[in-house]
């Protein structure tokens, strides 16, 4: 997360030109995942992250915090709803953990909001039921794919494993955003800026994110400590606090590949 990048939506046009809309990162266009119009589309299954090459800070759900934290730094977008993200790289536009031949580095955790792509969850209104959607855009999805989603117009059993991957990941994005807003309630998350410096001289400023505020964390009172640790905010708020130090890591992975 870099500068002016604080993991909003981008805006788009609709293809009437007459209004915007806005969509995820990553995410061009979202359609409806239909069988009478996508019957013959087939995943690609060769593992490349190409998609990804350009991002440097996606959402994160609660429940792949752990793993998260061991690698990226966790962060807090800067303006409401202040979403929990990880940050991929120092700089805008780039992802460290895609190399030039979209692999992604070896032996590290790949977010679920990556995993994700290219399906989505929509829901046009709240008494609608959620609908599966895809970016028809991706060159992840063709006809000349490796797997298949319908049979005989029918889901097939990837498919199906990927609609509740995709919805699990729905209501884990959730409880994350309810955690953040406990943050923002408890007005304890601050603006940060890091600097990465050789010698004298900075090279690199990450900003536009925000973190908790350790002294405020430290004087919680102790009711909101134990409903902290009944819902598991405070393991989530120690994982963040203790996250920061990836960013050193971050910034030996920027040097290996600039130089």
């Amino acid at each position: 997360m870099t500068k002016k990048d604080n993991g909003a939506p981008k805006k788009v046009k609709h293809e009437t030109g007459q209004q915007e809309q806005k969509l995820p990162a990553l995410y061009n266009q979202i359609v409806p995942l239909l069988k009478t119009v996508h019957k013959d589309l087939k995943l690609q299954n060769n593992q490349k992250f190409d998609f990804a090459a350009n991002i440097n800070a996606v959402p994160i759900v609660m429940q792949e915090l752990p793993m998260a934290a061991k690698f990226f730094p966790i962060v807090f977008a800067a303006d409401a709803p202040n979403v929990m993200l990880a940050v991929l790289g120092i700089r805008n536009g780039q992802n460290l953990f895609v190399d030039e031949n979209g692999v992604w580095q070896e032996n590290s955790y790949i977010p679920s909001y990556i995993r994700r792509y290219p399906f989505f969850i929509a829901k046009p209104d709240e008494k609608s039921e959620p609908i599966i959607c895809i970016d028809d855009t991706s060159s992840l999805l063709s006809p000349d794919g490796d797997v298949a989603l319908f049979k005989d117009e029918n889901p097939t059993d990837e498919l199906s494993r990927i609609m509740d991957f995709t919805r699990n990941y729905e209501q884990q994005s959730a409880w994350a955003n309810e955690f953040s807003q406990a943050l923002t309630e408890k007005d304890i998350l601050e603006g940060q800026r890091v600097s990465f410096k050789e010698g004298e001289d900075v090279k690199a400023n990450v900003d536009g994110f925000k973190t908790i505020s350790r002294p405020k964390f430290d004087d919680l009172d102790g009711k909101t400590l134990k409903e902290w640790l009944g819902k598991n905010w405070l393991d989530a708020s120690i994982l963040h606090l203790a996250s920061g130090s990836n960013f050193d890591s971050l910034w030996r992975m920027d040097r290996k590949r600039n130089g």
